[in-house]
C-alpha cells in the first residue's frame, strides 16, 4: 500500500497524463478547416460577452498503488465533472514524492498511508485529515528477496531497496522485527518503486520492500520470492483519502463531491468488474487479471458502510493512528509534538452527497 522513501531532486509534480485519444495532444491532427468550424462552433455555444464557468479545482496526488485507481477510474468515468467538480490527478512514482509535494502545498488531497499523514503533520505546518479509510493492507505490501535469502532472519547485513520516509521503512521494520531484527543489523537502500525494480534485475540489491504493480511484475519476471507480508499484521496499515483541514472548512461541498465520485467509481467496479480492472490496470502496467488477483489477496477494500467502526471514538482508525505515532517516534521518524488531534474527520462519511 495501498504502501523511510528516497531523497529525490524537487521537481515540480508531474501531472498524470490522459490517455491516448482523450485529448487533442497525440491524437489526431485537425486540418485547418476542421480547427475554424469548431472555433464556429464554440463561439455559436456561448453567449457573446459571456465565459462558460469554471468549475472548482481539487488537486490529488496519486501514486501506483490497487486502492489509489479508483480515483483514475473516477476521473476516465467522468464521475468527477458530473459531480460538478475538476479533478486534476498529480501523478508520482512514490509515496514519498507525492507526501514531500503535500507538505509544498502542491496539492490538495492525496491517496496515502497512516504513516505519510503522521509524518506530514510532524514535518510541515500542513493538517492533512483523513476523510475515508480506503483499504487495509493484508498481504499486498511485501518484503521480496534473491534466492539465497530464503526466510526474513537471512536479511541480517543484505541491501534492501525502500523508499524511505514513508510507508516502506514501516514495513521493513516490522519485517524485521517479526524475525528478531532491527533496522540497523541491514543496509537500507533509499529509492522510488521504478528504481528498485531496475536495481534488483540487475542484482544490486538483495531485497526490496515493494507493492503492486512492482511487486506483481518481480514475483512473475525473475527469481524474487516473499520472506514478509503484511498479512502477518493485518490491520495495520491503512490506505486512505486525505483532503486538508482548510479545504475540508472552506469548500466542504467540493470534498463531499469528490469523496461521492470516488464511492462511485467502487460500485462501478462492483458492477462492472471486467470495464473496471481493464481501465485501472492499465495504467499500472499489468494485466487486468494481475489487478483483479492484487484486489481479492493482497489488500481489503472498504466500503462506506465499513466507516463507522474505523470513524467512531475509539475506533480501528485511532487504534491505528496510535500504534503507528508510536512506532514512528520509537524510529526517530517523527520528534515534533503530538498532532493526532483532528487527524480524523468523518463530517462527509455520515452524508457524502450533502455538504
Amino acid at each position: 500500500m495501498k504502501h523511510l522513501h528516497g531523497q529525490r531532486p524537487t521537481n515540480p509534480p508531474v501531472r498524470a497524463p490522459r490517455r491516448p485519444g482523450r485529448s487533442w495532444a497525440g491524437g489526431t491532427r485537425l486540418l485547418p478547416g476542421g480547427l475554424a468550424l469548431l472555433v464556429v462552433l464554440a463561439a455559436l455555444a456561448v453567449p457573446c460577452g459571456c465565459t462558460p464557468k469554471a468549475l472548482p479545482v481539487l488537486r490529488v496526488g496519486i501514486n501506483a498503488w490497487p486502492g489509489y485507481e479508483f480515483l483514475y477510474l473516477a476521473q476516465e468515468k467522468g464521475f468527477y465533472r458530473d459531480a460538478g467538480l475538476e479533478v486534476r490527478l498529480v501523478e508520482f512514482s512514490s509515496l514519498a514524492d507525492s507526501r514531500r509535494a503535500y507538505e509544498r502545498g502542491q496539492i490538495d488531497a492525496m491517496g496515502a498511508t497512516v504513516i505519510e499523514v503522521l509524518m506530514i503533520r510532524d514535518q510541515s505546518a500542513r493538517s492533512p485529515q483523513i476523510v475515508q479509510v480506503v483499504d487495509c493492507s493484508a498481504g499486498a505490501d511485501v518484503i521480496l528477496a534473491r534466492p539465497g535469502i530464503k526466510t526474513g532472519a537471512d536479511l541480517r547485513g543484505a541491501r534492501i531497496g525502500v523508499e524511505l520516509a514513508s510507508l516502506g521503512v514501516y514495513v521493513l521494520a516490522r519485517g524485521l522485527e517479526r524475525n528478531g531484527l532491527y533496522l540497523p543489523e541491514v543496509k537500507a537502500v533509499s529509492m522510488d518503486q521504478i528504481s528498485m525494480e531496475d536495481a534488483f534485475r540487475k542484482g544490486e540489491l538483495d531485497a526490496v520492500v515493494t507493492y503492486p504493480p512492482t511487486s506483481i511484475k518481480l514475483l512473475a519476471n525473475t527469481q524474487a520470492h516473499l520472506v514478509f507480508s503484511t498479512a502477518e499484521i493485518a490491520g495495520e496499515i491503512l490506505d486512505v483519502l486525505v483532503v486538508e483541514e482548510e479545504i475540508n472548512r472552506r469548500r466542504p461541498g467540493d470534498v463531499a463531491k469528490f469523496l461521492k465520485a470516488f464511492q462511485q467509481a467502487v460500485a462501478y467496479a462492483r458492477t462492472y468488474p471486467a470495464d473496471a480492472n481493464r481501465i485501472m490496470a492499465a495504467r499500472e502496467g499489468i494485466s487486468p487479471e494481475e489487478f483483479a488477483g492484487a484486489l481479492k489477496d493482497g489488500l481489503k477494500l472498504l466500503t462506506a458502510a465499513d466507516q463507522d467502526a474505523y470513524f467512531q471514538r475509539g475506533g480501528r482508525l485511532a487504534t491505528v493512528i496510535d500504534a503507528t505515532e508510536r512506532i514512528l517516534r520509537q524510529g526517530g521518524q517523527i520528534k515534533g509534538p503530538d498532532r493526532r488531534a483532528g487527524i480524523g474527520n468523518p463530517t462527509f462519511l455520515k452524508n457524502p452527497s450533502q455538504p
